[in-house]
């Protein structure tokens, strides 16, 4: 079969393109790269392939029908390829039809399945759309679909619901995140958490949400956003910038004394030697420059954010800076560059893209 021709269904059934995504196969691994590299116009299949696939293996200690059959129609499809090779090519292409009907009915069960299942990535009453993991990166940045830039810490996961950007702006968050929202218009913008939510129209704040931390931490530092606890939505608190609300917890389950408010607002807090607020210091990044090529720069970004940055033309590479500059998120930080030197950069798949 034309690999041109494939359909989301026709990657999650190819089993050197699963090798690919796995990384157990260095000559798959270096076919994919290529072939993605020269065909864009597949990504949007690809992509959505390498999800549902990422999806899969991640449940894969579970012992469930749905995901066996699946293996199983898998099997039978790169078993059958072997059996139809000897065919002529009108019928080859009637069977190819047929054998990726069956892979796909497999694997959109298994996906709705794993959905529908109390182990499931959800968001309350809304369907699961995207789920973005830092792994052991110490930060990863990513662009989510209404422009707002989050920067996660090592071992968080940000879960989108459907239709995030269109008919609403709702995620869920476990770990740590450094959120730029974009201001979204009618849309606010929601994060759950385990022990609060937060609604904001267009801020940066630093949310931390690790399960295991015993407590889960709300800095602001631009604009406004309220905070109110899972449990009771009625008890919740506005914070200005240079505060920030803590809520204690244990498994889950949030402790106080009688009469005490759930929620702690305090002041940030502040670095004596830097007078930068501690807790975003996972993430500032500080750069001196001293007339170094845009190029040399970018890379220092691209490996302190965690974000990968291309160039459009070789001239923008050649542009020199000098100066010391400080930021938050890699935005902030090539805006500051553009008030030196002008060109234009723009966001494609979570990739930076710098050009003039």
């Amino acid at each position: 079969m034309d690999i041109s021709s494939y359909t989301t269904e026709d990657f999650v059934c190819d089993e050197s393109f699963r090798n690919y995504c796995s990384g157990s196969d260095r000559a798959a691994v270096q076919f994919w790269k290529a072939w993605i590299r020269d065909h864009p116009e597949k990504t949007g299949e690809v992509r959505e392939a390498e999800r549902l696939i990422s999806i899969l293996n991640a449940r894969q200690g579970n012992v469930q029908e749905q995901l066996e059959q699946l293996k199983d129609g898998i099997l039978r499809f790169d078993l059958l390829k072997t059996t139809i090779s000897g065919e002529s090519e009108k019928a080859q292409a009637v069977r190819w039809r047929y054998v990726a009907g069956i892979a796909a009915a497999f694997l959109l069960l298994a996906v709705a399945f794993w959905l529908l299942t109390p182990g499931g990535r959800t968001v309350p009453g809304r369907t699961v759309a995207q789920e973005i993991r830092s792994g052991r990166e110490p930060r990863k940045t990513v662009v989510l679909p209404d422009g707002s830039v989050v920067t996660l810490h090592s071992n968080t996961t940000l879960t989108l619901v459907e239709g995030f950007g269109n008919t609403g702006r709702e995620l869920t968050l476990s770990g740590e995140a450094l959120f730029d929202i974009a201001h979204g218009g009618q849309h606010p913008f929601i994060v759950h958490t385990s022990a609060v939510d937060v609604e904001v129209l267009g801020t940066l704040f630093n949310l931390n949400a690790y399960p295991q931390a015993g407590f889960t931490e709300t800095s602001l530092f631009r604009g406004k956003i309220a905070v109110s606890l899972k449990d009771h939505p009625e008890q919740k608190v506005i914070l200005t910038p240079s505060q920030k609300s803590v809520v204690f917890n244990s498994p889950g389950k949030i402790e106080t004394a009688p009469g005490d408010s759930l929620l702690k607002k305090a002041s940030l807090s502040v670095d004596p030697v830097n007078h930068k607020a501690k807790e975003i210091a996972w993430v500032r990044s500080r750069i001196k420059i001293e007339d170094e090529p845009l190029e040399a720069i970018a890379g220092r970004l691209q490996a302190w954010y965690g974000i990968p940055i291309v160039f459009a033309d070789d001239e923008t590479k050649g542009y020199r800076y000098s100066g010391t500059f400080e930021s938050e998120t890699v935005v902030k930080a090539l805006e500051a560059l553009q008030l030196s030197y002008p060109f234009n950069f723009r966001v494609e798949k979570d990739t930076i893209i710098i050009g003039k």
